[in-house]
């Protein structure tokens, strides 16, 4: 697809049953859903949710088409004819109402899958000829299942949609019968992740670690069955950002975009662990393109909208979102409320629903193993793992600071000594039983990125967040390319270990040479590995500026604890890229 050619919209009504029969209903809707997922997979189709498109139960109704936004819709219709289902399926360009595609398959139930697959192929041809460029897809593929299977895998998604603790259990009945006819079917497995992140993400505080294992034990057994299932990848990159495992988070995140980018509860999903990983532009462009899809959205995601601006630094917007949000959309969105009111000094408002956060923990969470203000302070920051602080730990520290509630660092190692805090305007930090405090400095922040990413290097612009003058510069990379490649390079660097693991020998080859083409390309373009070139005043300044404040704050550490001055003069490299390559291991809590 050029970068001129905008993604085509297509829309798939509900299906107009002509039937008694309960079942047929029930599968059509199915079917329609099913459509829905399949579109959706392809690089070049932007799909319309069927939260949207439910709410149209006519052909006729042409202005509530028009309101979807749809450059074309599919209709069908299903009756039966003795034995057989006749399903017909027109493809209308919205435009002018013109018929791009029709066609009327005579089934039974058994081969109705079929006929699935069939109308998928026939109207991406169509339209690949009608717009003019390749539909391509990273998933799609056709999976034979049998009906009942499928039945109860409708049933189970049917039961999860309504959205509770009872149901979420209910539905793993559902899946669970599925696997007892096929045992490899994976979209079972993916229902059943499903229904342990919903009860995992539903409060249920005493089950936390059960819910935990068993969403990311579900989703890699359905990725093990099917590499490309979108979802099951997405919950997978969301539990690693709750073991703390962030390049293995973002690796599974980007794969499941990369196989499905219209699904819109997926792009919310996805777009809520990627803020969690300091991605919070992003997630509001995932937000944006949800909102596109689905038109006719609940005003619950305003919530979400509100929480990715906050996170972006954008208050005002972020507050006006809050307004349209239903305020006990969930039981930590208040929070997020209160923490939005705070950057703006509105004390009033903030503490407002800093009260109505309370209320919903108490009612829905609290456990009365700890005092009661403690536990709602923790549970907050465990079921936001933010990779970095966010506007929530200013929230959560302006609180404990106010009330003077001493809180003990959530989820971290008992086992060690060794830590590295801001806390207000101080740090703390102790390595080998040996505490110390320093006030703030820009060095200690420099020093803690690299001890939050053993071994990765950051480049100095990084670090000191400036941009590269380039009016005297020759051959610079800008830096969204610069991004692009780093991010590349992470990304290969857990493709080539897993290709490793599992001995794949040519695809290890194949991932090798890329990685060294974009390493040398980096390399280069940043005048390292001997090139001689003129850089840029600026480039200079930042690499000269974050190697004096590391230094210096390394310094200031050795008056005080010289043990650990040491280990990280020997570990710190700093220079136009730095990074921490601890001599001996360290485990730290940050």
């Amino acid at each position: 697809m050029s970068a001129k050619q905008k993604n085509i919209t297509i829309a798939i009504l509900p299906f107009q049953v002509v039937s008694n029969d309960v079942r047929i209903s029930n599968i059509f809707l199915g079917f329609t859903e099913d459509l829905i997922n399949n579109f959706s997979k392809f690089v070049g189709l932007s799909v319309i949710s069927s939260f949207s498109t439910n709410r149209i139960k006519d052909i006729s109704n042409q202005n509530e088409i028009d309101k979807l936004g749809a450059d074309y819709f599919i209709y069908g219709t299903v009756s039966e004819r003795q034995t057989k289902l006749r399903v017909s399926i027109q493809l209308i360009k919205n435009e002018n109402q013109s018929l791009v595609f029709g066609n009327q398959y005579d089934e039974s139930l058994d081969t109705l899958l079929e006929t699935q697959d069939a109308i998928v192929q026939q109207i991406t041809a169509i339209l690949e000829e009608k717009i003019n460029y390749n539909l391509l897809s990273h998933s799609y593929k056709k999976n034979a299942v049998e009906l009942a299977a499928y039945e109860n895998y409708l049933m189970g998604m049917h039961t999860l949609k309504k959205g509770s603790g009872d149901n979420d259990k209910k539905s793993r009945t559902f899946f669970n019968a599925a696997l007892s006819i096929d045992s490899n079917y994976s979209l079972a497995y993916t229902g059943l992740s499903l229904s342990y992140f919903n009860f995992w993400s539903c409060l249920l505080w005493s089950r936390w670690d059960e819910s935990m294992k068993g969403a990311h034990e579900h989703a890699l057994k359905a990725v093990e069955l099917d590499e490309n299932d979108y979802t099951a990848l997405g919950i997978l990159g969301r539990t690693f950002v709750y073991f703390g495992e962030y390049e293995k988070a973002e690796h599974y995140l980007r794969k499941s975009l990369r196989m499905n980018s219209n699904d819109c509860s997926h792009l919310l999903r996805v777009a809520f662990s990627l803020m969690f990983l300091g991605y919070s532009e992003e997630a509001l462009k995932l937000y944006q393109k949800a909102i596109d899809l689905n038109p006719f959205h609940s005003n619950s995601y305003y919530a979400h909208g509100a929480i990715y601006n906050l996170e972006a630094g954008n208050f005002k917007k972020s507050i006006e979102l809050i307004k349209k949000a239903p305020i006990d959309n969930w039981t930590d969105f208040p929070a997020f409320v209160a923490a939005a009111y705070l950057q703006i000094e509105d004390y009033s408002n903030m503490w407002m629903h800093w009260d109505k956060y309370l209320e919903l923990f108490k009612h829905e969470v609290y456990s009365e193993k700890k005092p009661f203000e403690e536990e709602a302070l923790e549970w907050l920051l465990i079921v936001n793992p933010f990779k970095n602080k966010s506007y929530l730990n200013v929230l959560v520290d302006y609180i404990k600071n106010e009330k003077r509630i001493v809180l003990k660092p959530a989820k971290k190692s008992s086992n060690t000594s060794n830590s590295f805090y801001l806390t207000g305007n101080v740090w703390e930090i102790s390595f080998k039983k040996t505490a110390i405090i320093l006030k703030d400095a820009k060095g200690l922040h420099d020093i803690k990125k690299l001890l939050e990413q053993p071994n990765q290097e950051f480049h100095c612009l990084d670090l000191m967040q400036a941009g590269v003058d380039e009016s005297n510069t020759e051959n610079v990379i800008d830096s969204k390319a610069k991004s692009d490649y780093q991010k590349r390079i992470q990304e290969l660097q857990i493709e080539l270990h897993e290709a490793e693991s599992f001995n794949q020998t040519a695809k290890v080859s194949t991932l090798r040479e890329e990685y060294d083409t974009l390493l040398e390309e980096l390399t280069k373009s940043l005048g390292l590995a001997g090139k001689t070139r003129k850089v840029s005043s600026t480039l200079e300044k930042a690499r000269s500026a974050v190697t004096w404040r590391i230094r210096n704050s390394i310094k200031k550490i050795e008056h005080h604890n010289p043990e650990l001055a040491n280990h990280l003069s020997k570990s710190i490299k700093t220079g136009t890229f730095c990074s921490y390559k601890p001599e001996v291991l360290v485990d730290w809590n940050l």
